[in-house]
């Protein structure tokens, strides 16, 4: 007790003598602090105490008088002695417990006084590891930077609301008078967007998006919706006399640009630009469910389901963070889950990307091979300076927004026992050393791994833009020589497959694939070289798209036959791994492991590449009556800043708790609707404010042509 400042023994003694005297404020502190628990032996080492009751105490009467303070102690565990330390990231686990102090003791006295506790239970063997209190702490100038930067974003945005309001008010009450030239629907001028081919905004009040950056055809950042098919000056879905996507979109979205005069856009730059960032403008853009006949409907049933996908798998691995602490009083229960059989669709849920990854090759493909006929030539220089910067523009600013926000501004929006602000959120001095990197979308090769610890799974970002970077080489001598561009990039894939089966099959732990992919992704699962595959796939499925444009006959039983071989390739990506999370069964030896991890890529993007091609040509039957619902448009104009934000969402969610969660298959069923729901929400105002406004920018300074 030596180490203890004269200031809190002080006090510490008044608690002492105050408890010993059945005073009810000291008896509170004493509940407030941390009691061994039920469900130790399921993973319940996070001890957290009464944070809202510690915070209450008040030594009223008592000299010298002082306040709860709440603390939390790091306590070692021997090796072998709970289970929990089996779990992937628990090797070192340590028992946290919160305690009630008085508030002038510092983190040294505390740390002395749990030393002096364990003592004095003969528990000499456990070491205090960390002792961290709360204290006085307050924003910092890059805090302030931030909020100041979201503020006047507001505000712009509110004075363009405001001024597109009172704008078509006028215009109703004849004030203004209408131009008829621009008050029908020009499709030709919509502009695509969905970023990583998760969709971001185009310029236009609502309709299909043809994704372009210029002249309305080059693909942008985010290659949302479908692109307008013609041949010979007539609609891909009528060729053959068969409207292809007709059934499914009278079943589903009405037309109706085609009975509602339009709102003109304004004549000067000035005044288009601050349309652009209206929120009556933009929201009208989201809920419309417009797409001509021509689109490929199917793909924004794909991009909403994938994304949903990619949140369900999130949703279980965030609610077993394990970056600071256990966050659930049943950690290994959950972690048991994983031996079901139907946990595959979660666990499998990465298949999602390498989705996204096809989708926004092929869509680049068609509408840059597309453009090129039209004009016999590929891009000059000025082209390709706007093929790379507009697709970085599309991109960057929601990216850096998010974390911006993440990094300067959420350790400030919580409290609570698992809440820091020091340590909220996990590995946040990453975000703060590398933001440079994630800017310039490179985070992914910092050396290890640390540029993709903060915000992990911004990865992806960094990948789709690298791939785009090295598309252009492929595109060229596609359109010179297809053979030879098929040829290189069965090069390029073959050359994955060893370096991806290389690099995993020395990292592949026998019969434990969720420690093998901890272990893989710094070297592997981040990487561009390991993960192009599928968008070699779908550059391929784009050129098939564009020489193929118009119905294609094919026979009853080939059709039949492509989606049976679909399904049981799409199934066995799923469930091909099961057996090394099956309770009982045989594991998976390396070599076939591996195999299966490399090759399922492969798979996976050629069964998706069939969905979208029967399902664009007329043989999609019932499933893309499903995948053209016109209920996913307004969320596929979403699912970037979705994609952005979701973690976030689920990170805040669980550190705000002031008790563990004691989580059942249910309580994650409900915690992902709740989640899903509130990504949207957010994702919807967050676009209004950053990445609509964004992209209708991009549109009208940057159009060509």
């Amino acid at each position: 007790m030596t180490d203890i400042s004269p200031v809190c023994k002080n006090q510490s003694m008044v608690f002492f003598d105050s408890l010993g005297a059945g005073k009810m404020w000291a008896l509170k502190m004493f509940d407030a602090a941390a009691k061994p628990p039920r469900s130790l032996f399921l993973g319940n080492i996070n001890w957290v105490g009464n944070w809202d009751q510690c915070h209450q105490v008040k030594s009223n009467g008592s000299r010298p008088e002082f306040r709860g303070k709440y603390c939390r102690a790091s306590i070692g565990i021997p090796k072998g002695v709970l289970p929990i330390e089996n779990l992937p990231g628990l090797e070192n686990a340590k028992l946290e417990v919160g305690i009630c102090f008085p508030d002038q003791c510092t983190e040294k006295d505390v740390a002395a006084h749990v030393r002096a506790g364990l003592d004095l239970v003969t528990l000499t063997f456990l070491p205090v590891v960390e002792v961290e209190c709360e204290g006085e702490e307050h924003p910092d100038s890059d805090f302030w930077i931030v909020i100041g930067v979201v503020i006047g974003m507001a505000v712009l945005i509110a004075a363009a609301t405001i001024y597109d309001g009172v704008r078509r008010f006028m215009m109703q009450s004849g004030e203004v008078d209408f131009q008829d030239a621009t008050a029908q629907r020009d499709t030709s001028d919509e502009i695509a967007s969905s970023s990583n081919d998760i969709p971001l905004k185009k310029l236009s009040l609502g309709g299909q998006e043809n994704q372009g950056f210029h002249n309305d055809e080059t693909p942008t950042a985010n290659q949302n919706g479908g692109p307008a098919l013609q041949q010979n000056g007539r609609p891909a879905s009528q060729q053959n006399g068969t409207p292809r996507n007709q059934a499914a979109r009278s079943a589903t979205a009405p037309r109706s640009a085609d009975k509602q005069q339009a709102v003109p856009e304004p004549q000067t730059t000035a005044g288009k630009l601050v349309v652009g960032c209206s929120a009556i403008a933009n929201t009208e853009f989201v809920f419309d469910t417009y797409l001509p006949d021509t689109a490929i409907t199917a793909l924004d049933g794909i991009r909403v389901i994938s994304t949903t996908w990619v949140i369900l798998g999130h949703v279980f691995n965030y609610a077993t963070d394990r970056s600071r602490f256990v966050l659930l009083e049943n950690g290994i229960d959950v972690w048991d889950l994983q031996k079901e059989f139907n946990s595959q669709t979660i666990i499998n849920g990465t298949f999602a990307v390498d989705t996204f990854f096809f989708m926004s090759a092929l869509l680049m493909t068609f509408l840059t091979m597309k453009k090129w006929k039209r004009s016999g030539k590929i891009y000059g220089p000025k082209e390709w300076f706007f093929f790379y910067f507009l697709r970085w523009l599309r991109i960057v600013p929601a990216l850096l927004f998010v974390v911006a926000v993440y990094t300067w501004v959420l350790p400030w929006v919580g409290n609570g026992p698992l809440w820091s602000t020091r340590q909220f959120p996990p590995n946040r001095s990453d975000c703060v050393n590398y933001f440079w990197a994630y800017a310039l979308l490179i985070h992914n090769f910092i050396p290890n791994g640390i540029g993709s610890k903060c915000l992990g799974y911004t990865w992806y970002v960094a990948n789709d833009y690298q791939l785009w970077a090295i598309s252009p080489i492929i595109m060229i001598i596609m359109f010179f020589s297809p053979i030879a561009s098929f040829i290189l990039m069965f090069g390029i894939v073959v050359a994955s497959l060893i370096a991806g089966g290389y690099i995993y099959q020395d990292l592949y732990v026998y019969g434990d694939s969720i420690t093998t992919l901890l272990r893989v992704w710094d070297d592997y699962y981040v990487k561009p070289y390991t993960r192009c595959i599928p968008w070699m796939i779908g550059i391929a499925f784009g050129y098939l798209f564009f020489k193929t444009q118009g119905r294609i006959r094919m026979k009853a039983v080939y059709v039949i036959l492509g989606w049976m071989l679909a399904t049981a390739g799409a199934l066995s990506c799923v469930w091909g791994s099961f057996a090394n999370f099956g309770e009982g069964m045989t594991k998976i030896d390396t070599l076939p492991h591996t195999l299966y991890n490399v090759l399922t890529r492969i798979l996976w993007a050629l069964c998706i590449g069939w969905v979208v091609f029967a399902c664009h040509k007329g043989y999609g039957g019932i499933v893309n009556r499903l995948l053209s619902w016109s209920a996913y448009r307004p969320l596929s104009k979403m699912t970037y800043v979705a994609y952005l934000i979701h973690p976030a969402i689920m990170l805040v969610y669980m550190f705000l708790q002031k008790s563990l969660i004691f989580a059942t298959e249910i309580t994650l069923v409900y915690l992902y609707f709740g989640h899903l729901i509130t990504t949207f929400v957010i994702a919807y105002i967050i676009g209004l404010l950053v990445e609509f406004p964004m992209a209708n920018m991009q549109k009208i300074l940057f159009k060509q042509g």
